[in-house]
């Protein structure tokens, strides 16, 4: 009976020329609520009634049959903090695995600003996804969904016990950060970073300042300089105290892709001598970064490889109805440029 059903929600789609999540959207009655037009809604109801369209399994509830005969909708929830570069090569991952699993997903994104996830607990519902991915949570963000209870399988970019998530270690991160300039005899480090409540930034910087303490690194409380926010201007602005400092740190740590990007825009129109004077790496795998000059050397995770462990992990959860939250972690990878350079370690 469920076959049956799946084959004619697809030729009423093939028909109407609508995607099966629509078909089946408008087929449980709700159209109004995921905002697909009435002339949408009118041929789709002509075709199944046209076709004799009936629903398989009427004792089941209309929104099991949905989720198991037709595309899942997943949707995305995007801290708008994170650049479009980052949610392009995200989502890069999230097609590539879909294509080669063969999942038919339908994505929707949904934005948020900063340690406002909640102001969408609404949508967080299986009235309107099959599945959640949540991009960029800060310490209030999980906070919030750590309070919650949801109806759907949701897959965050963050450690959690409570949920399944594909991240990286950010703490390990900001270790290795420490441990190789040790490695090159420094003495001195600095940070760049950001007070944007985020947990992944938070953890490079404690995994890197206490490393540092391990590994002997003197770390001066003006050589930790933070902005505001997390985009090109704020590492712009926060480089310039490097470059105003009688004495600057050996090594410097960025914390965030996009702060590394201003910060070398203002470097270079600096005195400072990049990395004879200070060498820099910066933390995320940003192409953008590998073609500026001097190169960037980068530590980091891949973010097209966390699109696909997400997408990968989701897609088990609602397969197999699973209620324990499934891990993985995305292995650390190093990319290195002119700003840094350690030997035996470049080809990592």
């Amino acid at each position: 009976m469920a076959r049956t059903a799946t084959v004619q929600i697809k030729q009423i789609a093939e028909r109407v020329g609508l995607s099966p999540s629509t078909v089946s959207i408008v087929l449980n009655g709700r159209g109004d609520e995921m905002r697909i037009s009435k002339e949408s809604q009118r041929r789709v109801l002509e075709a199944a009634k046209e076709m004799s369209y009936r629903p398989a399994g009427n004792a089941r509830h209309p929104r099991t049959i949905a989720e198991d005969q037709a595309e899942k909708t997943v949707g995305v929830f995007w801290n708008e903090n994170f650049g479009e570069d980052t949610m392009s090569r995200y989502f890069s991952g999230l097609f590539k695995a879909s294509e080669e699993n063969h999942y038919d997903v339908e994505f929707v994104v949904k934005m948020f600003r900063n340690g406002e996830l909640s102001a969408l607990r609404d949508h967080m519902n299986q009235k309107r996804y099959s599945g959640i991915l949540i991009c960029g949570v800060s310490s209030a963000d999980m906070e919030y969904l750590n309070e919650q209870e949801f109806d759907v399988p949701v897959v965050v970019n963050r450690p959690s016990n409570k949920f399944s998530s594909a991240c990286a270690d950010a703490y390990e991160i900001g270790a290795e950060c420490a441990r190789m300039f040790a490695k090159r005899g420094f003495r001195t480090a600095g940070i760049l970073s950001a007070n944007a409540g985020s947990i992944g930034i938070g953890l490079r910087e404690l995994g890197f300042l206490n490393e540092c303490r391990t590994s002997g690194l003197t770390v001066r409380d003006e050589w930790i300089v933070k902005g505001k926010s997390m985009d090109m201007e704020t590492g712009y602005e926060c480089a310039k105290s490097f470059s105003e400092m009688k004495e600057r740190p050996e090594g410097l740590f960025i914390l965030l892709d996009s702060l590394a990007l201003g910060a070398m825009m203002q470097f270079k129109g600096s005195d400072i001598r990049i990395p004879e004077e200070m060498s820099i790496v910066a933390y995320g795998l940003n192409p953008m970064l590998r073609h500026i000059s001097p190169s960037v050397t980068m530590i980091g995770n891949s973010m097209v490889d966390t699109g696909r462990n997400a997408i990968d992990i989701l897609m088990t959860v609602m397969n197999n109805k699973i209620s324990m939250p499934i891990s993985k972690l995305i292995p650390l990878k190093y990319e290195f440029g002119e700003t840094f350079r350690l030997a035996g370690m470049e080809k990592k």
